[in-house]
């Protein structure tokens, strides 16, 4: 919508975008190096903390951008689902097919087993992230994650590595787990960007979508840092309306007036 106004290639700050183009921040590429740590040693569980908007979703995508060897790389959203309903997704996910029949928990955990050990003779090493694992039920921790770790422990062949990504508060809930807890090899916590992160994150996207690094003006750039508090999701959405609110008003720099205004709007919406 504002892409003419501004002498753009493309929208800069879009809402959802591939692995390849991610901006890597310094806390994200930590995660990510621990993250290939425990798979390449095969350590089991990792644990990925950090506040809504900082990026887990982006390491984990990165993590499974890294190697072709990381099939199937399982995504479980869901965290509402019971235990059964869990292994049931799980155990269509590794098997390709639309969904599992109805079955007790111990025969989905077999089947599981079968899929896990085709799998490794493939040469693969399955990755299996609980997503917002904080709003998981316990009995899920107990009924669906304990036993996939213990699986890997006795069972050689079923080679996998699992993730449990969520909230700070997930730490808490991992400490009425201690079984769990114990066998977590690396734990990553991702921070919001720098000041520098946010102004070399901004004038980047702004160049690589054929604009000019100016348009947003320094005071801008420190105001944005102060507003966002370098979460990148809120700093993609102030600086999207920050261009059209710029674009409406016919600006050719936008300053930290601007920003307040937007981050204003927003946090009313909100």
């Amino acid at each position: 919508m504002y892409e003419e106004y501004w002498r753009l290639t493309d929208k800069p700050f879009p809402y959802r975008v591939s692995a390849s183009d991610c901006y890597s921040t310094e806390a994200q590429r930590a995660a990510l190096l621990r993250l290939q740590y425990c798979v390449a040693n095969h350590a089991g569980c990792s644990l990925v903390l950090g506040q809504s908007g900082l990026g887990k979703t982006t390491v984990l995508r990165q993590l499974e951008a890294s190697s072709t060897a990381l099939k199937p790389f399982v995504y479980l959203s869901f965290p509402g689902l019971g235990a059964s309903e869990q292994l049931r997704l799980l155990y269509s996910q590794l098997s390709g097919t639309p969904f599992a029949a109805a079955g007790q928990p111990d025969e989905l955990l077999q089947d599981i087993a079968a899929n896990l050990h085709r799998w490794s003779a493939s040469k693969r090493h399955p990755v299996i992230c609980f997503d917002d694992a904080q709003l998981m039920d316990p009995a899920v921790m107990t009924n669906v994650v304990l036993p996939l770790l213990n699986l890997r422990e006795i069972d050689d062949a079923a080679s996998l590595t699992l993730v449990l990504a969520g909230q700070p508060i997930l730490a808490t809930h991992l400490s009425r787990h201690p079984q769990i807890r114990e066998r977590i090899a690396v734990t990553a916590r991702l921070t919001g960007m720098s000041t520098e992160e946010v102004s070399t994150y901004v004038r980047g996207r702004m160049t690589a979508c054929g604009g000019s690094e100016t348009v947003f003006a320094e005071s801008a750039l420190q105001q944005l840092y102060r507003v966002s508090q370098g979460n990148p999701r809120r700093l993609n959405r102030l600086c999207d309306m920050a261009l059209l609110v710029g674009c409406a008003d016919e600006l050719s720099v936008i300053e930290a007036p601007q920003i307040d205004a937007v981050a204003t709007e927003l946090m009313t919406a909100a």
